[in-house]
Protein backbone atom coordinates (compact mmCIF):
# COMPACT_ATOMS: atom_id res chain seq x y z
CA UNK A 1 0.00 0.00 0.00
CA UNK A 2 1.39 3.13 -1.16
CA UNK A 3 1.24 5.87 1.52
CA UNK A 4 4.11 8.11 0.74
CA UNK A 5 1.94 10.90 -0.99
CA UNK A 6 0.00 11.33 2.24
CA UNK A 7 3.02 11.43 4.33
CA UNK A 8 4.80 13.85 2.51
CA UNK A 9 2.15 16.40 1.29
CA UNK A 10 -0.84 15.63 4.26
CA UNK A 11 -3.12 14.85 1.78
CA UNK A 12 -3.66 12.22 -1.38
CA UNK A 13 -6.41 11.93 -3.48
CA UNK A 14 -7.32 7.86 -3.46
CA UNK A 15 -9.69 5.52 -5.17
CA UNK A 16 -11.92 3.54 -3.44
CA UNK A 17 -10.86 -0.07 -2.63
CA UNK A 18 -15.26 -1.09 -2.57
CA UNK A 19 -16.38 1.76 -4.83
CA UNK A 20 -19.48 -0.45 -4.60
CA UNK A 21 -20.81 1.16 -1.17
CA UNK A 22 -20.52 4.87 -2.73
CA UNK A 23 -22.52 4.04 -5.42
CA UNK A 24 -25.37 2.95 -3.06
CA UNK A 25 -24.70 5.49 -0.73
CA UNK A 26 -24.82 7.68 -3.48
CA UNK A 27 -28.39 6.18 -4.93
CA UNK A 28 -29.58 6.19 -1.14
CA UNK A 29 -28.94 9.86 -0.83
CA UNK A 30 -30.21 11.14 -4.01
CA UNK A 31 -33.72 9.40 -2.92
CA UNK A 32 -33.54 11.64 0.30
CA UNK A 33 -32.73 14.53 -1.85
CA UNK A 34 -35.12 13.85 -3.98
CA UNK A 35 -38.10 13.95 -1.17
CA UNK A 36 -36.59 16.85 0.38
CA UNK A 37 -35.71 19.41 -2.24
CA UNK A 38 -37.95 17.59 -5.14
CA UNK A 39 -35.21 16.98 -7.26
CA UNK A 40 -36.57 15.63 -10.59
CA UNK A 41 -34.88 12.73 -12.29
CA UNK A 42 -33.69 9.38 -11.77
CA UNK A 43 -29.47 9.56 -12.29
CA UNK A 44 -27.82 10.77 -9.18
CA UNK A 45 -25.07 12.49 -11.31
CA UNK A 46 -27.40 13.94 -13.30
CA UNK A 47 -29.46 15.13 -10.56
CA UNK A 48 -26.81 16.48 -8.06
CA UNK A 49 -24.59 18.17 -10.99
CA UNK A 50 -28.35 19.95 -11.48
CA UNK A 51 -29.38 20.81 -7.86
CA UNK A 52 -29.12 24.60 -7.88
CA UNK A 53 -32.24 24.62 -10.67
CA UNK A 54 -34.72 22.68 -8.50
CA UNK A 55 -33.36 25.18 -5.25
CA UNK A 56 -34.09 28.35 -7.06
CA UNK A 57 -36.99 29.47 -5.48
CA UNK A 58 -35.58 28.82 -1.82
CA UNK A 59 -34.25 31.23 0.48
CA UNK A 60 -30.62 30.52 2.13
CA UNK A 61 -32.84 29.88 5.32
CA UNK A 62 -35.28 27.10 4.01
CA UNK A 63 -32.32 25.81 2.15
CA UNK A 64 -29.94 25.51 5.17
CA UNK A 65 -32.99 23.78 6.79
CA UNK A 66 -33.49 21.25 4.35
CA UNK A 67 -29.71 20.65 4.11
CA UNK A 68 -29.96 19.86 7.97
CA UNK A 69 -32.76 17.75 7.45
CA UNK A 70 -31.57 15.58 5.18
CA UNK A 71 -27.83 15.51 7.07
CA UNK A 72 -29.80 14.04 9.96
CA UNK A 73 -31.76 11.74 7.23
CA UNK A 74 -28.12 10.46 5.92
CA UNK A 75 -26.94 9.80 9.15
CA UNK A 76 -29.66 7.71 10.30
CA UNK A 77 -30.81 5.84 7.07
CA UNK A 78 -27.87 5.65 4.96
CA UNK A 79 -25.00 5.10 7.60
CA UNK A 80 -22.81 7.23 5.56
CA UNK A 81 -20.08 7.34 8.03
CA UNK A 82 -19.70 3.06 8.11
CA UNK A 83 -19.95 3.12 3.88
CA UNK A 84 -17.53 5.73 3.46
CA UNK A 85 -14.75 4.03 5.46
CA UNK A 86 -15.46 0.64 3.98
CA UNK A 87 -15.27 2.02 0.29
CA UNK A 88 -11.74 3.22 1.80
CA UNK A 89 -11.20 0.76 4.60
CA UNK A 90 -7.82 -0.51 3.34
CA UNK A 91 -6.56 2.81 3.34
CA UNK A 92 -7.59 4.47 6.56
CA UNK A 93 -6.74 1.12 8.20
CA UNK A 94 -3.17 1.48 6.74
CA UNK A 95 -2.95 5.29 8.20
CA UNK A 96 -4.70 4.53 11.21
CA UNK A 97 -4.02 1.09 12.13
CA UNK A 98 -7.15 -1.23 13.69
CA UNK A 99 -8.81 0.68 16.49
CA UNK A 100 -11.27 3.04 14.83
CA UNK A 101 -13.32 5.88 16.14
CA UNK A 102 -15.34 7.45 13.23
CA UNK A 103 -17.30 11.03 13.67
CA UNK A 104 -21.11 10.81 14.79
CA UNK A 105 -22.20 12.44 12.34
CA UNK A 106 -21.42 12.79 8.26
CA UNK A 107 -21.22 16.61 7.10
CA UNK A 108 -23.26 16.91 3.48
CA UNK A 109 -21.97 20.21 1.60
CA UNK A 110 -23.93 21.67 -1.11
CA UNK A 111 -22.57 24.53 -2.90
CA UNK A 112 -24.53 25.73 -6.13
CA UNK A 113 -22.42 27.93 -9.17
CA UNK A 114 -22.36 31.68 -7.63
CA UNK A 115 -22.88 30.15 -4.16
CA UNK A 116 -21.64 33.24 -2.46
CA UNK A 117 -21.03 31.41 0.79
CA UNK A 118 -18.00 28.88 0.05
CA UNK A 119 -16.17 27.14 2.77
CA UNK A 120 -13.60 29.56 4.55
CA UNK A 121 -9.67 29.13 4.71
CA UNK A 122 -9.62 26.71 8.03
CA UNK A 123 -7.67 24.00 10.01
CA UNK A 124 -9.43 21.66 11.86
CA UNK A 125 -6.33 20.91 14.35
CA UNK A 126 -5.72 22.24 16.82
CA UNK A 127 -9.22 21.99 17.88
CA UNK A 128 -10.17 18.51 16.42
CA UNK A 129 -7.11 16.11 17.30
CA UNK A 130 -3.97 16.43 15.68
CA UNK A 131 -4.06 13.04 14.79
CA UNK A 132 -6.95 12.81 12.99
CA UNK A 133 -7.90 11.86 9.02
CA UNK A 134 -10.13 14.30 7.07
CA UNK A 135 -12.28 12.17 3.97
CA UNK A 136 -14.09 14.22 1.71
CA UNK A 137 -16.07 12.84 -0.59
CA UNK A 138 -17.72 14.19 -3.53
CA UNK A 139 -20.59 12.74 -4.93
CA UNK A 140 -20.19 14.32 -8.73
CA UNK A 141 -17.12 14.95 -10.29
CA UNK A 142 -14.99 17.83 -8.89
CA UNK A 143 -12.62 20.06 -10.78
CA UNK A 144 -11.75 24.48 -11.00
CA UNK A 145 -13.48 26.14 -8.79
CA UNK A 146 -15.93 22.77 -7.99
CA UNK A 147 -13.30 21.25 -6.03
CA UNK A 148 -11.62 22.28 -2.63
CA UNK A 149 -8.01 24.10 -2.30
CA UNK A 150 -5.63 22.32 0.02
CA UNK A 151 -2.43 23.72 1.55
CA UNK A 152 0.30 20.69 2.53
CA UNK A 153 1.74 20.71 5.42
CA UNK A 154 4.97 22.08 5.02
CA UNK A 155 3.03 25.47 3.56
CA UNK A 156 0.63 25.39 5.76
CA UNK A 157 2.94 25.58 8.84
CA UNK A 158 5.23 27.90 6.83
CA UNK A 159 1.62 29.85 6.35
CA UNK A 160 0.85 29.76 10.42
CA UNK A 161 4.26 31.41 11.37
CA UNK A 162 3.93 34.34 8.99
CA UNK A 163 0.43 34.70 10.46
CA UNK A 164 1.83 34.48 14.35
CA UNK A 165 4.29 36.77 12.91
CA UNK A 166 1.70 39.58 11.47
CA UNK A 167 -1.64 38.29 12.95
CA UNK A 168 -3.16 41.51 11.80
CA UNK A 169 -2.49 40.43 8.03
CA UNK A 170 -4.68 38.34 7.19
CA UNK A 171 -5.42 38.89 3.39
CA UNK A 172 -1.72 38.35 3.18
CA UNK A 173 -1.98 35.42 4.76
CA UNK A 174 -4.64 34.12 2.81
CA UNK A 175 -3.39 35.27 -0.82
CA UNK A 176 -0.27 33.13 0.80
CA UNK A 177 -2.36 30.44 1.37
CA UNK A 178 -3.95 30.13 -1.66
CA UNK A 179 -1.10 30.95 -4.03
CA UNK A 180 0.68 28.28 -2.86
CA UNK A 181 -2.78 25.81 -2.38
CA UNK A 182 -3.23 22.91 -5.00
CA UNK A 183 -6.91 22.54 -6.18
CA UNK A 184 -7.13 18.66 -6.66
CA UNK A 185 -9.46 16.96 -9.43
CA UNK A 186 -11.74 14.68 -7.52
CA UNK A 187 -14.37 12.28 -9.14
CA UNK A 188 -16.81 10.78 -7.57
CA UNK A 189 -15.64 6.99 -6.56
CA UNK A 190 -12.49 9.12 -5.02
CA UNK A 191 -11.72 10.67 -1.82
CA UNK A 192 -9.60 13.45 -1.04
CA UNK A 193 -7.85 12.33 2.09
CA UNK A 194 -5.84 14.97 4.47
CA UNK A 195 -4.56 15.62 7.47
CA UNK A 196 -6.36 17.66 10.26
CA UNK A 197 -3.98 20.45 10.07
CA UNK A 198 -3.54 20.89 6.55
CA UNK A 199 -5.03 24.34 6.07
CA UNK A 200 -8.38 24.18 3.12
CA UNK A 201 -10.89 26.30 1.98
CA UNK A 202 -12.85 26.21 -1.40
CA UNK A 203 -13.72 29.30 -3.93
CA UNK A 204 -16.75 30.50 -4.73
CA UNK A 205 -18.26 27.71 -7.41
CA UNK A 206 -17.75 29.25 -10.77
CA UNK A 207 -18.69 26.24 -12.76
CA UNK A 208 -22.39 25.35 -14.29
CA UNK A 209 -22.97 22.50 -11.94
CA UNK A 210 -23.48 22.43 -8.26
CA UNK A 211 -20.94 20.85 -6.13
CA UNK A 212 -22.15 18.45 -3.75
CA UNK A 213 -19.51 16.50 -1.28
CA UNK A 214 -19.47 14.66 2.28
CA UNK A 215 -17.10 14.48 4.53
CA UNK A 216 -16.18 12.55 8.19
CA UNK A 217 -13.13 12.41 10.08
CA UNK A 218 -11.63 9.33 11.62
CA UNK A 219 -8.96 8.62 14.39
CA UNK A 220 -6.64 5.97 16.49
CA UNK A 221 -8.66 5.13 19.54
CA UNK A 222 -6.16 5.64 21.55
CA UNK A 223 -4.68 8.65 19.89
CA UNK A 224 -5.01 11.98 21.81
CA UNK A 225 -8.58 13.11 21.30
CA UNK A 226 -7.95 17.17 21.13
CA UNK A 227 -9.92 20.08 22.39
CA UNK A 228 -13.35 18.24 21.31
CA UNK A 229 -15.30 15.58 23.98
CA UNK A 230 -13.92 12.16 22.41
CA UNK A 231 -17.01 10.61 23.34
CA UNK A 232 -19.57 13.41 22.43
CA UNK A 233 -18.18 13.86 18.61
CA UNK A 234 -16.90 10.30 17.70
CA UNK A 235 -18.32 6.53 17.90
CA UNK A 236 -16.34 2.96 17.89
CA UNK A 237 -16.30 1.68 14.36
CA UNK A 238 -13.58 -1.19 14.14
CA UNK A 239 -11.34 -2.63 17.18
CA UNK A 240 -9.03 -5.19 17.14
CA UNK A 241 -9.04 -8.52 18.84
CA UNK A 242 -7.00 -7.73 21.84
CA UNK A 243 -8.53 -4.13 22.29
CA UNK A 244 -12.23 -6.28 22.66
CA UNK A 245 -10.50 -8.76 25.13
CA UNK A 246 -9.00 -6.04 27.35
CA UNK A 247 -12.20 -4.04 27.50
CA UNK A 248 -13.74 -6.80 28.36
CA UNK A 249 -11.17 -7.65 31.04
CA UNK A 250 -11.57 -4.02 32.38
CA UNK A 251 -15.04 -3.66 32.38
CA UNK A 252 -15.31 -6.92 34.54
CA UNK A 253 -12.91 -5.21 36.84
CA UNK A 254 -15.12 -2.31 37.12
CA UNK A 255 -17.82 -4.61 38.31
CA UNK A 256 -15.88 -5.82 41.27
Amino acid sequence: MRESLLLENGFEVVEADEPQYLEELRKNIFIIAKQIFELPGSDPMEGLNNFHRSISNLTLGDLNKKRIECIERITVECNAVEAIFKSFEQRILGLLGPDILAQKTCNLVIQPPGDPNPSELHRDAPGNSPYELVVWVPLVNCFGTKTMYILDITHSEKALDRLAENPQDWDIFEQYVKSNAKRPNVAFGQALIFHAGCLHGSDINSERDTRVSLNVRYKNLFSPSGLKNQLQFFKLLRASHVTSLGSRFEARDLQK
